[in-house]
């Protein structure tokens, strides 16, 4: 063995019969930091069997197989990523960190806020007993080379002071997505818990904490019980203010997958759907396109013509962002650095998400509460 594979991290896919969970297996095989060490996929799908044997690798049907089968010097498990449905990730997690397994439990963190409690008090247990074992959450947007490069402008001072926000995610689903009945119930489907948890955790790693939001709910185009459209608008601690419109009835290109490419299922248009407002300039995403009075030598008005440039665009690579997500977990599993996005943080962010659900219902502004932990 060479010592290159001697340092790998050794890591399981949990729920790999999904599509994030595939992916997850194809990120882990390609990056020279990670080795696949088994698969769990409760169904036994013909593709998991496939890719076990296609890459020596056991398979099981529970977290608990696995976990024996590590106990008994078996297969060799130093993180796992868990790519299963929302309300089984705080168990699983927890599981994972009581065996001191560094886990990425991807988002959101789980179906609501409250069951978060266990798998944040797994962490400070793990902690108190010196643990390193840590959780990682999979808003991998925190790391799409956009986000990265409008986070490096608002930190460097050349939008000045960030006043307020705009944002848009609006698709068109198709009807075969509906045919799982769950996302055509209130709870478990919708835009609102499926799609705009990701763009509050952008929005909260530029601007940081919401503190309220206020909801009004749309037209119903299909008939079922979940929202299709919702506009809010929301106060964040800074004092930023801002507005964002999600819905998945529309034919549009503004949405974050279509604007950036991030997605291989959906087809890349770059269309802007992101406008920052500072004092002293605007930024579109993923345009990137930075507009100033710059030459006025902060003396410039709506009297002096407008200036542009595209400098930000340099930030922009190819590097995809699970790659850098599972880079950013390898060094998080060796004590190199804090999770990019914790627990608490992912907790923060299904907050506000349930912040939105309920102005919806009670067409009232909502305060977003506060986690438990200050872990």
């Amino acid at each position: 063995m060479s010592s290159s594979q001697e340092t790998q991290i050794k890591i399981a896919v949990i729920g790999a019969a999904g599509l994030i969970g595939v992916r997850h297996v194809d990120h882990i095989l390609q990056e020279p930091l990670t080795a696949l060490s088994a698969l769990v996929d409760a169904s036994q799908t013909d593709r998991t069997k496939e890719l076990a044997n296609e890459h020596s690798v056991p398979i099981f049907k529970t977290t608990e197989e696995l976990l024996a089968a590590r106990a008994e010097g078996k297969i060799v498990v130093d993180a796992a990523i868990v790519a299963t449905p929302n309300n089984t990730h705080v168990p699983i997690g927890t599981l994972l960190i009581e065996n001191d397994i560094t886990a990425l439990v991807e988002k959101p963190i789980a179906a609501d806020s409250s069951s978060t409690t266990a798998l944040l008090e797994a962490l400070e247990r793990a902690k108190g007993r010196g643990s390193s074992a840590a959780v990682l959450v999979g808003h991998h947007r925190r790391f799409n080379t956009y986000i990265r490069a409008a986070k490096k402008a608002i930190i460097s001072g050349i939008l000045g002071k960030i006043v307020a926000f705009q944002g848009t995610w609006v698709l068109l689903k198709d009807l075969n997505y509906f045919k799982d009945e769950w996302r055509t119930q209130v709870g478990t489907g919708g835009p609102i818990l499926v799609n705009l948890v990701h763009e509050i955790d952008n929005l909260r790693y530029l601007f940081g904490d919401i503190e309220r939001v206020y909801v009004e709910k749309g037209m119903s185009t299909r008939g079922y019980e979940v929202e299709e459209t919702v506009v809010m608008t929301m106060r964040f601690g800074s004092g930023v203010v801002g507005t964002f419109i999600v819905s998945d009835c529309c034919a549009s290109p503004y949405n974050w997958e279509s604007a950036t490419g991030e997605s291989p299922y959906i087809p890349k248009l770059g269309q802007s759907v992101y406008t920052i407002l500072g004092t002293r300039g605007s930024l579109s995403l993923p345009e990137l396109r930075r507009w100033h009075y710059d030459s006025a030598n902060g003396n410039g008005s709506w009297y002096n013509e407008m200036e542009y440039d595209d400098s930000l665009k340099s930030e922009i690579d190819d590097v995809m962002p699970l790659t850098l997500q599972l880079q950013d977990f390898v060094k998080m599993h060796k004590g190199m650095k804090e999770p990019n996005c914790s627990a608490l943080e992912a907790c923060k962010s299904l907050m506000v998400v349930e912040a939105v659900a309920k102005s919806m219902n009670t067409q009232q502004p909502v305060e977003v509460g506060k986690p438990a932990s200050k872990l």
